[in-house]
């Protein structure tokens, strides 16, 4: 009896006292409405003004410090501002760029469902990255994922970066996607599906629009 009650005990404690996971990672291509030009790393805090100087009228406060320490934290913080990718283990979180002037600010989508959007200060050192740095920062180490509504006619590898090109395979159930080099909107993709044999090919990662068909990875995978 004894054991019976430490053991609820530490699920109690376990579930309101340990941090609460709160990675977003897009997984479908409904996740990312506005693209922009591509993406700002965010600090732990920041604030977003109306206009790009410091006397312009502040929009909100943002701290993500603590987000982890419980669920409902998660939740009010998340919804301040729309990250399209938020892990806090590989120290990401991005917002999508709509206008980049180049003097540190940066006018940011703060909300994927409405538009919004805001400028934020940031003159970190590579915070902004188009999306084929950010490929090439994280797809190449932790890999990338296609997106889980992308049609079966995406889902296929090439002989060369053309879909008039030979249709080596239609890829059915990917386990795991890395990939070697970019070029334009295709990549040459080493995909390892159920079968677990290697297929290698080029993969339309990004359409002409400059809407994604796939995200990276921004963690080693289970």
């Amino acid at each position: 009896m004894k054991k019976f009650i430490l053991l609820i005990m530490f699920f109690i404690f376990s579930f309101f006292v340990l941090p609460a996971k709160a990675d977003i990672i897009p997984l479908s291509s409904k996740n990312i409405k506005h693209y922009g030009i591509g993406v700002l790393n965010m600090p732990k805090s920041y604030t977003v003004y109306q206009y790009p100087y410091w006397e312009s009228k502040v929009l909100r406060e943002v701290n993500y410090e603590n987000i982890q320490k419980s669920a409902i934290v998660n939740t009010v913080d998340m919804r301040k501002v729309s990250y399209v990718a938020y892990v806090p283990e590989t120290k990401v979180a991005l917002l999508t760029v709509d206008l980049n002037p180049g003097n540190s600010w940066y006018c940011v989508f703060l909300n994927q469902e409405t538009g919004e959007t805001g400028w934020v200060y940031n003159n970190s050192r590579n915070a902004f990255m188009t999306y084929k740095q950010l490929f090439y920062k994280y797809g190449k180490k932790y890999g990338i994922r296609m997106f889980n509504d992308l049609p079966n006619d995406k889902k296929v590898l090439y002989s060369h970066y053309s879909t008039d090109s030979q249709v080596l395979e239609e890829l059915k159930y990917p386990k795991y996607i890395s990939f070697t080099i970019i070029y334009g909107n295709w990549l040459l993709a080493t995909v390892n599906d159920m079968s677990k044999q290697a297929k290698v090919g080029w993969f339309n990662w990004r359409n002409d629009d400059g809407t994604l068909n796939m995200f990276p990875n921004f963690k080693e995978q289970p």
